[in-house]
């Protein structure tokens, strides 16, 4: 096992790969959910998701979470990052801008545009993670 480097652990996430984020919860086992996401070194993790939704709610109250991104493919590499987070409920604009950026990433300029364009109207979040924490490894 190697640890990667900063530079080699951030051209890892900025590649297209679903992360897992997990939050805690006080009545059982954590929370864990794939979501798709965007990544900067001066801004952490950037997540779209509903406001309304379980994993935002369970995000304001406890205002910390975890997020992993991993390769299967060989040689095997993953990235955990552990950090407090940030609930901003977005404007319609904030919304639509957020959500084709993160779409694009995922799907190219015509699906992820088809994807934005379909989603439903409900208010949506913008999550951030801001890391403190890291673990990265390159296995095999």
């Amino acid at each position: 096992m190697a640890e990667m480097t900063n530079d080699e652990r951030d051209a890892f996430l900025n590649e297209v790969r679903v992360g897992v984020l997990a939050i805690e919860r006080s009545d059982k086992g954590p929370l864990c959910a794939p979501v798709w996401y965007r990544y900067s070194e001066d801004v952490g993790f950037e997540i779209a998701m509903a406001y309304a939704s379980a994993k935002s709610i369970l995000l304001r109250r406890h205002g910390a979470a975890t997020i992993c991104v991993q390769d299967e493919q060989l040689p095997y590499r993953y990235v955990t990052a552990e950090g407090e987070v940030t609930v901003e409920a977005l404007t319609d604009e904030g919304r639509d801008i957020l959500l084709r950026d993160i779409a694009i990433r995922y799907l190219g300029e015509e699906l992820g545009n088809g994807y934005a364009d379909a989603f439903p109207g409900h208010e949506e979040a913008k999550v951030t993670i801001k890391p403190r924490r890291w673990r990265s490894d390159v296995l095999g």
